[in-house]
C-alpha cells in the first residue's frame, strides 16, 4: 500500500514518506483549505482519513516556518485535535483514540 499525495508542493515528497511510515490505509479527502482562516499563509494542504473515519490527518505545507502557530490558533484549539509542525510541514490529528494520535505524531515529528 503506498498512499500519493495529490500535490505539486516541494514538500511532497516528505509527505508521503511520514504518511506511508504510519501502515494505515488511508484515502485522500476533497479539502477546500482556502476557507481556513489563516489561509494567506498556507502554500497547500491534503486531508486523509482511514477506513472507518476514525482518524482524519490534515496536513498543512505552510509558507514559513512562524505560520503554523497562527493557523493552528485560528482553526484547530479543540481537545480532540493535536498539531504539530517539522519544518514547512503542518499536521493536524483527529481521533478519539489517544494511542492512534500519539503515533500519527510521533511518526510526523521525527521518522523518515
Amino acid at each position: 500500500m503506498t498512499i500519493q499525495v495529490n500535490t505539486h508542493h516541494s514538500e511532497k515528497n516528505r509527505v508521503e514518506t511520514f504518511l506511508n511510515a504510519l501502515n494505515e490505509k488511508l484515502d485522500q479527502l476533497p479539502f477546500d483549505w482556502e476557507s481556513l482562516k489563516e489561509s494567506n499563509r498556507i502554500d497547500d494542504a491534503v486531508k486523509f482519513t482511514n477506513h472507518n473515519n476514525s482518524l482524519v490527518i490534515t496536513v498543512i505545507l505552510v509558507k514559513d516556518y512562524w505560520d503554523a502557530d497562527p493557523i493552528a490558533k485560528a482553526n484547530f484549539m479543540k481537545d480532540a485535535i493535536r498539531w504539530g509542525q517539522n519544518g514547512a510541514i503542518m499536521y493536524v490529528v483527529e481521533s478519539t483514540d489517544e494511542d492512534i494520535v500519539s503515533k500519527v505524531v510521533g511518526t510526523f515529528a521525527g521518522k523518515e
